[in-house]
């Protein structure tokens, strides 16, 4: 049982870790989406989601340092192996919050007067949401697992 519960509880912080740089990661992500809003502003589907993606990768890279450094340290390897699955990772996450965020923002710009501030802002949050979550668990699982190919070889624990 003691075993179970130190697992436990360092699951537990490792998940508040990850949850302080996904906010750091979410700052950044809105923070340059509406920066990018203010110097270039448009109504435009096509260049709010190509706004989006900027922000997006920047974030990515954002995450990758203080998740490495931080949160996963004692499983950052800084190998090929796991900057590989992080690009992976990020791919999935960057497609899947754009195409989230092209679902929601574009009905409204086509549709309504709504700002594009207010739009982009909101699918932004939804978008973030949903991305982060998938995002966890393949960092959790796949690029900071402690089951990784051993040192010199190509096979998976």
């Amino acid at each position: 049982m003691g075993k179970k519960k130190e697992k436990l509880k360092k699951g537990g912080a490792r998940f508040s870790k990850f949850s302080v740089v996904g906010g750091v990661n979410a700052a950044v992500d809105i923070g340059v989406l509406n920066i990018l809003l203010v110097l270039g502003p448009t109504r435009e589907t096509t260049t709010i989601v190509l706004y989006n993606a900027v922000a997006l990768v920047l974030a990515n890279v954002n995450s990758y340092v203080w998740n490495s450094l931080w949160t996963f340290r004692g499983r950052a390897a800084f190998d090929s192996y796991q900057t590989m699955t992080f690009l992976g990772q990020a791919l999935i996450n960057i497609g899947v919050s754009s195409l989230l965020f092209y679902i929601l923002v574009r009905p409204v710009m086509v549709n309504t007067e709504v700002s594009a501030y207010v739009a982009g802002n909101v699918a932004k949050v939804v978008s973030i949401s949903v991305a982060s979550t998938i995002s966890y668990f393949l960092m959790r699982y796949l690029v900071f697992s402690n089951k990784r190919p051993l040192k010199g070889s190509k096979e998976r624990l």
